[in-house]
């Protein structure tokens, strides 16, 4: 047995077994990130660090994660197109009158925009700085994957789901992009998305 150290980028010659063909491969290890505030005894783990590694969300700064922190509507923007492998570099011009030009989420948010993933609302706003609810996660994330199977198995509190976003839920649902509490089994469809949550539900959408 061989002991390979890939701290450095390693160059590995396979032949074959004739011995009449050799491959040379590069190997270049690239270290996860690691939060300090993810547990691996945590549900969310292995859905964080595969975004993470998938470069759709990143930490704070300061080591952490800050998995139970609510999400705006301009991040989850940002972490769908990430998950679509669209580019946040560059520039756009917005389509909303609150979101500037200079805005860092303003070429996502176009994005998003000119696919028909969100509308905004009637005054011409977006409302970045607003925390996304799971009803409205819902709807961007069945539009941006394009689903088109609807559940006919109804969530407990399907009551409380706003009619424009249940054609939404249980497109996510059928889809399996998200589900409800694992106790309840309710959707909590006015319920804002943590950060864990976000990371899953780009999860289920990347392993479709």
């Amino acid at each position: 047995k061989t002991s390979v150290n890939f701290s450095q980028t390693v160059r590995l010659v396979v032949t074959s077994e004739d011995t009449q063909k050799t491959n040379p491969y590069t190997v270049t290890v690239t270290l996860a990130e690691a939060f300090s505030d993810v547990s691996p005894n945590a549900w969310y783990y292995n859905n964080v660090m595969q975004a993470a590694a998938a470069g759709i969300v990143s930490g704070r700064g300061d080591g952490t994660f800050d998995p139970t922190a609510s999400v705006t509507r301009r991040d989850f923007a940002i972490m769908l197109t990430q998950m679509l492998g669209v580019s946040n570099d560059g520039t756009a011009v917005s389509p909303f009158i609150d979101v500037a030009d200079d805005d860092y989420g303003v070429v996502a948010i176009a994005y998003c925009k000119s696919h028909n993933i969100i509308s905004g609302y009637d005054d011409g706003t977006f409302q970045p700085n607003d925390t996304i609810t799971r009803q409205e996660a819902a709807s961007m994330i069945a539009k941006a994957m394009g689903v088109s199977k609807v559940s006919d198995e109804l969530y407990p509190d399907d009551a409380k789901i706003a009619s424009w976003a249940k054609n939404a839920v249980y497109l996510a649902k059928a889809a399996g992009l998200m589900k409800g509490d694992a106790g309840t089994g309710e959707f909590r469809p006015t319920a804002t998305i943590t950060r864990a949550e976000a990371a899953s539900i780009m999860v289920n959408a990347l392993n479709q």
